[in-house]
């Protein structure tokens, strides 16, 4: 179970940095999306190594499963929804031009970010090692300090009212059960 979950995590790995790289625009990548990149190989070259090296439990490898195909699942749903738009890449100082709401961003406002922090915490699990661990926390931060810039360049653009009601209907990161329930 040990390799299946090595090969799912890598192969997860290269399906967000493909992504990222076809989907997101950006007329240079800024200093911050590059160190996120280097820190994210660095990470998956250590997870990698982790699981090489030791057995890992069961339960903790099958939670991992659960978690890599929840990351890819949230991956695919917003690059579908947002395959129109060209988005910019993260720390990109390209003001916003619409508000998206369909797909998971009905329920969240940063389904990658989500998407990303599921990969990191898969690998956290599946290790169980405090490496895996730091990572997951660096590469939490780096998003959330990515998505409070975008909620920041929103409050100062034109959308502002609207993406102030957006906030007050959907989660930040994980949807918000009050407005599920309320949308059915």
């Amino acid at each position: 179970m040990n390799e299946l979950v090595l090969i799912v995590g890598l192969m997860s790995y290269a399906a967000m940095a493909i992504m990222v790289r076809r989907h997101f625009a950006a007329m240079t990548w800024p200093p911050t999306a590059r160190l996120t990149r280097v820190v994210s190989d660095v990470g998956v070259i250590a997870f990698a190594l982790l699981m090489w090296r030791d057995r890992h439990s069961i339960p903790s490898l099958a939670l991992a499963l659960l978690l890599f195909a929840a990351c890819l699942a949230l991956l695919f749903w917003a690059t579908r929804a947002t395959r129109p738009l060209r988005l910019h890449v993260a720390f990109d100082s390209v003001p916003p031009d619409s508000i998206m709401r369909d797909g998971p961003y009905r329920y969240i406002r940063h389904p990658f970010y989500t998407s990303y922090v599921l990969f990191w915490l898969a690998c956290a699990i599946a290790t169980l090692h405090p490496l895996g661990l730091g990572f997951l926390v660096v590469i939490a931060a780096i998003n959330l300090t990515a998505a409070r810039r975008e909620e920041h360049a929103f409050a100062g653009s034109a959308f502002a009212a609207e993406y102030d009601d957006y906030r007050r209907t959907t989660g930040m990161f994980w949807p918000r059960l009050g407005a599920i329930a309320g949308r059915r």
